[in-house]
């Protein structure tokens, strides 16, 4: 984790600025009474307290590295890292990084913080930090209660994770974006019509930022072909339908080798006016 990261965070507990000790094996707080947080051995920091860091099973996190890894989602993350780049910041908080595939992708220029509550999500993202040597910072912690400094960060990237409006604000600077990305109408329609007798269309995403500015509202959309049960078992358990759909609608799933499907996201930006 970078140095210019790691002092963006402050203590879960008292809120005090976060310091590294002398053998960068540990975090100390400034506070009156000193709370000490120790790096995994993968490199990350669990800044959610005794009952957090649980979320996705190893499965489901293994899952969804090899599909977003073999490169279906390769133009969200082009768009992604072009829009940053157009905006010139230079701190982003990737808010529900999960295993962290677009921030370490960010990472190559930025200085970027993945913060997410699944152990084993952050667990891999800090192994592929620390194998690349990106720099990148992987907490454990909720969106809801970033462990990070007020008006201290650029942008904020939310991806298919809740939208927690309030923290994402404080932690902005003035001036700051947050860059959210969701589900378009036809996303995965070709999976749904591969599942269920009527598919239906997306709704949307309902919890868009209401005290912000919305700046820009894009769509990428285009096709996909998904080869291999592995790949298509792996984007299935991607997404919500995975715990919503009956045993014998997933089953007709099974037999397919190839699964031809549209790919359909909104990309929101919003700038936080002070």
């Amino acid at each position: 984790m970078k140095h210019s990261v790691l002092a963006r965070l402050r203590c879960p507990v008292c809120h005090s600025r976060l310091a590294l000790t002398e053998n960068e094996k540990s975090c100390l707080c400034q506070g009156a009474r000193i709370h000490c947080f120790d790096f995994s051995k993968s490199g990350y920091l669990n800044l959610a307290g005794p009952h957090g860091g649980d979320g996705d099973l190893k499965e489901a996190i293994n899952a969804r590295r090899l599909f977003l890894n073999s490169g279906y989602y390769q133009p969200l993350a082009d768009a992604i890292c072009q829009k940053i780049d157009f905006l010139g910041v230079a701190s982003v908080l990737d808010a529900g990084c999960g295993e962290g595939y677009y921030t370490n992708r960010l990472s190559e220029k930025l200085d970027v913080l993945g913060v997410d509550l699944s152990r084993n999500g952050i667990d891999a993202a800090a192994k592929t930090a620390k194998a690349q040597k990106n720099g990148a910072g992987f907490v454990i912690a909720s969106l809801f209660s970033l462990p990070v400094e007020d008006a201290s960060l650029d942008l904020v990237l939310n991806i298919f994770a809740p939208c927690a409006e309030e923290e994402f604000l404080r932690v902005l600077k003035p001036d700051g974006y947050v860059l959210l990305i969701g589900a378009g109408e036809r996303h995965l329609f070709g999976l749904k019509n591969a599942i269920y007798d009527n598919p239906y269309l997306n709704a949307g995403r309902n919890d868009l930022p209401q005290n912000m500015c919305l700046i820009s509202k894009e769509r990428l959309h285009y096709t996909v072909t998904v080869v291999g049960q592995e790949h298509i078992s792996a984007l299935f358990s991607m997404t919500p339908y995975y715990w919503r759909t009956s045993e014998s609608d997933r089953e007709k799933l099974l037999g397919l080798n190839e699964l031809t499907t549209e790919l359909d996201f909104d990309i929101f930006l919003f700038r936080k006016d002070v």
